[in-house]
């Protein structure tokens, strides 16, 4: 609230300022106008100034939470490549490496993303957060269920799970697959793709 009122004050005193300035300018004699209009062109250029300072921020924080974004993404992509997550790994019981999202719990607590502008990546954003929160969660109840687990079969059956067509695994896959072909879609350069073991 007080950010509001001071912006609010500042804005409306720099108007009061430019219109007082114009009047200077249309009532002085014509030899005495280049003081009020120097003053005039002034205020001018710095409200203009305050916009285009205020779009730039954003469009700066906006530009590094997207590239921020992506590279996260890309790790991810390179986690689910592994060998922990292949078919062809080893046999037996293994720990899983994490997908992480702190990149994008950023950009939201940052409001880098606009809500008009982004709506479809916002959503796409909720949707893999959601998603990697369950992939995490499956991961480590498989992890608890293999190690205690005496069957080497039970292991094995755990394993073939993880990597059967509709496993979360492969949906999760899948949703980040769309999320970066939406990134790559919103700029010129597309983005490094590591090959899939699920295909």
């Amino acid at each position: 609230m007080p950010r509001i009122v001071i912006t609010v004050f500042t804005f409306v005193a720099l108007g009061i300022a430019l219109v007082l300035g114009v009047l200077w300018f249309a009532v002085s004699p014509g030899g005495q106008r280049w003081e009020p209009a120097v003053n005039t062109l002034a205020l001018l250029a710095g409200m203009t100034g305050i916009f285009a300072e205020r779009w730039a921020a954003q469009r700066e924080r906006r530009n590094q939470a997207l590239e921020s974004i992506e590279v996260e993404l890309n790790r991810n992509l390179e986690t689910l490549a592994g060998e922990a997550f292949s078919a062809d790994g080893p046999a037996g019981r293994r720990l899983y490496p994490r997908l992480i999202q702190s990149a994008v719990d950023s950009a939201f607590a940052s409001g880098a993303l606009s809500p008009r502008r982004d709506a479809e990546l916002i959503d796409l954003l909720h949707r893999w957060r959601s998603s990697v929160s369950s992939v995490n969660r499956r991961l480590e109840l498989t992890e608890t269920l293999m190690f205690t687990s005496a069957s080497a079969d039970e292991v094995e059956q755990f394993n073939r799970a993880l990597h059967s067509a509709g496993s979360f695994v492969q949906g999760v896959r899948t949703l980040l697959d769309e999320v970066l072909t939406y990134l790559s879609s919103m700029h010129s350069t597309p983005s490094k793709r590591i090959p899939t073991p699920f295909k």
